[in-house]
């Protein structure tokens, strides 16, 4: 064995000790995150907290990213911040803090972060802060519906998604009234989209029998400061008449590529068809492409 060789064999064993070393010695460590979310206009800047029960040099920032795997996007250091145009640092030494401050925050910011320890063996992280940015004055409510076929047979409850985006605390209550009682439904914890905008989801169901008599369920938020609310409604009736404007449509649509299709394989066999003296069939004073009228057409818009 060459010197070299020797030299190579010595420095791996020395990482492998110093990562079981770094591994054993992070084990124990407990890591706390605050706050749990935040809510941000555009262009403001965030700070997310990292407290360590042991003084530690350095932490590891991560980004959940849309598939659930974790994303490095920056490094938190005791003495030196390296520069970055989007993300920087303080150090409280003596509370072992570390907090990650995120510069003119946008939509695309919006997600779950991480801090995190530079464990090789057994993964050691925060428990994560969910950044939520909005720039929308009001949020929007709906409801969404299942789509069933006509011929088919409908289930013994039918379940009703009442879906509140793009808000801020504190728009947090919805409530769902059927006619008969008013309940609060099952609220999800939220999720973020790929467009960073969060929403939350509240599920309610109705007996089949109720809703093939035409019943209306009508969804509310509120507001607890000011009293404001926004309500959405969905009732059989409607639900079908969106699906016989959207089959209209369809349907219309279709003929008219049909017809254009039609009209276009006509115009191609005119023009190559030949005259009977061979030549091709002309037509008076002939008026170029670029001062031939064009024709503009309207958009149209349908009303129920």
């Amino acid at each position: 064995m060459t010197e070299e060789s020797q030299k190579m064999s010595y420095q791996i064993v020395w990482m492998i000790l110093f990562c079981l070393q770094m591994t054993a010695s992070q084990e124990g460590i407990s890591i706390q995150q605050s706050l749990a979310q935040i809510f941000l206009a555009s262009g403001k800047t965030a700070e997310i907290h990292c407290k360590l029960s042991t003084r530690r040099q350095y932490v590891f920032w991560y980004k959940e990213l849309q598939n659930g795997s974790l994303h490095w996007i920056y490094q938190s250091y005791e003495f030196a911040t390296p520069p970055h145009e989007k993300y920087s640092s303080k150090v409280n030494s003596q509370t072992n803090t570390f907090t990650l401050i995120i510069s003119n925050v946008q939509r695309n910011d919006s997600g779950v972060y991480y801090c995190g320890l530079a464990v090789y063996v057994h993964p050691n992280f925060g428990t994560g802060t969910r950044l939520i940015v909005t720039d929308a004055s009001e949020p929007r409510l709906s409801i969404l519906v299942p789509s069933t076929p006509e011929d088919a047979e409908l289930p013994p409850v039918i379940p009703l998604l009442c879906l509140l985006s793009d808000f801020t605390p504190p728009w947090s209550e919805v409530l769902w009234d059927t006619g008969e009682e008013v309940s609060e439904g099952l609220m999800d914890a939220g999720a973020i989209d790929g467009e960073g905008i969060f929403s939350v989801s509240s599920l309610t169901t109705i007996p089949s029998e109720m809703w093939k008599q035409e019943m209306t369920c009508t969804c509310t938020a509120k507001e607890s400061s000011m009293g404001r609310s926004i309500s959405a409604t969905v009732s059989k009736e409607t639900d079908e008449a969106m699906e016989e404007n959207c089959n209209y449509v369809l349907y219309v649509g279709l003929s008219c590529i049909f017809i254009l299709v039609v009209i276009q394989l006509l115009i191609l066999l005119f023009r190559k068809c030949p005259s009977r003296a061979g030549r091709a069939l002309q037509t008076g004073n002939q008026i170029p492409m670029r001062h031939i009228p064009q024709t503009e057409y309207a958009a149209v818009r349908y009303n129920k």
